[in-house]
């Protein structure tokens, strides 16, 4: 896989967990169709699509509040899975701020640790060390236990945060990614 198309994947999933106010269900066959068939996460990532595709934009509103925001299944900030303690917390934060600093990031809408934003940063990082680091030591091991964390039965977001912790556990994410990147990469 090029190092385009895996940012392109990440910028889909940034988008996809961010809050819905496209076309969720275009992102998902998007991103399905970047990882290609017989990847590992293309059942969880379908499986996503072909729900966000049968229900209207206003369900996907809620269901999207009730599992991030509202008395959430599953908590979106990875500085919250991996450093539980409010100090060590604001830490990771300013850390990651720095990072993000560093490389000209500025978060759109949420908190510098939220799933889409991290996303987001590591489909534009120019900083190959920086962007392994947040990787490895941040998102990677944030998602398998945001995986662990998730509470209701069905969640079609579930779904999505499977396929994600697919893809990153794979080890091309890692590798895939050149240093350079275009400011403004083609959306679909």
């Amino acid at each position: 896989m090029s190092g385009t198309a895996e940012r392109a994947i990440l910028s889909d999933f940034a988008e996809l967990f961010a809050y819905p106010r496209g076309e969720v269900a275009r992102v998902a066959r998007h991103c399905l169709a970047l990882l290609g068939p017989g990847h590992p996460a293309a059942p969880a990532l379908e499986d996503f699509a072909a729900w966000a595709a049968l229900v209207d934009p206003g369900e996907i509103e809620e269901v999207y509040s009730a599992t991030f925001d509202l008395e959430p299944a599953c908590v979106p900030y990875v500085g919250w899975h991996l450093c539980p303690d409010p100090e060590r917390r604001n830490l990771f934060l300013s850390e990651l701020s720095a990072v993000y600093s560093r490389e000209g990031f500025l978060p759109r809408e949420e908190l510098g640790d939220h799933l889409s934003e991290v996303l987001r940063f590591l489909a534009v990082a120019r900083d190959d060390e920086a962007r392994l680091t947040v990787l490895r030591e941040g998102l990677a091991p944030a998602a398998e236990k945001m995986v662990a964390s998730f509470q209701p039965p069905f969640n079609p977001y579930r779904w999505l945060l499977d396929a994600l912790a697919e893809h990153l556990g794979r080890g091309e994410v890692q590798s895939a990614m050149p240093a350079a990147v275009p400011a403004q990469e083609a959306r679909p």
